[in-house]
């Protein structure tokens, strides 16, 4: 897992490559709950690439904060994230033309050459690959948050 924090005006900026599931687990872990635009979801085939601006939770500053015994206000910072090696992407409950709908990541998930992105309400972007290659970047500053990320206990 390659893992770079770089200062940018006294803020942490994350970047992190995905090549197998155990780089996948981590790279779910600081993606979760991100929330995307359809409109900011770009497949381009003939690069075999998917590419989106996402918003993504800094849950590692919460799990900082609870480690120093610190409270800190929640953020959300804008991230690429790009997919490489894709030779298919299908949809489950998403209308990619309704550009202005938002998207809420609950997991990645691998098999079978296969790589599912779970949001919620049961929408799902199943992509095709060759092999896990995914690299999320943060490329603007953070900003404030009142929201925390909540899911529903399941029994």
């Amino acid at each position: 897992m390659k893992r770079v924090f770089q200062q940018k005006n006294c803020a942490n900026n994350l970047r992190l490559q995905a090549n197998s599931l155990d780089d996948l687990k981590v790279l779910s872990t600081f993606l979760q709950d991100f929330i995307v635009q359809v409109a900011d979801i770009l497949y381009i085939p003939s690069q075999k690439r998917v590419i989106m601006v996402l918003k993504r939770f800094r849950w590692e500053i919460i799990k900082t904060a609870e480690t120093i015994g610190k409270q800190i206000g929640f953020q959300r910072c804008l991230c690429g994230l790009m997919i490489e090696k894709v030779k298919y992407m299908q949809t489950q409950r998403i209308d990619m033309k309704d550009r202005s709908k938002f998207l809420n990541l609950l997991i990645f998930f691998e098999s079978d050459q296969r790589l599912d992105l779970q949001f919620s309400d049961s929408k799902t972007i199943r992509l095709g690959v060759d092999t896990l290659k995914l690299t999320a970047k943060d490329i603007r500053e953070s900003w404030p948050t009142t929201l925390l990320p909540k899911h529903e206990e399941t029994s």
